[in-house]
């Protein structure tokens, strides 16, 4: 029997939207996030838009630092 992909609910990336939504709420756009990080606009959006088991600790406290998350905050999402 081959296997299938189970159909439900599609996997919500809560960390995209909790950096969507501060990036917003600061009114920053992708260009000031990687300046404040310091990489290319292009690798700030790929490495926000990532699943949570994706990122390591440096690369988040680094995010946190540049959009002024709290470090709880990120990690409670980072566990959902």
């Amino acid at each position: 029997m081959p296997k299938v992909r189970k159909l439900g609910t599609p996997r919500i990336n809560y960390m995209a939207a909790m950096f969507k939504a501060y990036r917003n709420d600061r009114g920053m756009t992708s260009v000031d996030v990687a300046e404040r990080v310091g990489c290319t606009p292009q690798n700030a959006r790929v490495q926000m838009s990532k699943q949570a088991d994706k990122w390591n600790i440096g690369d988040l406290k680094r995010y946190c630092d540049a959009l002024s998350i709290p470090y709880e905050v990120a990690f409670r999402e980072a566990s959902r």
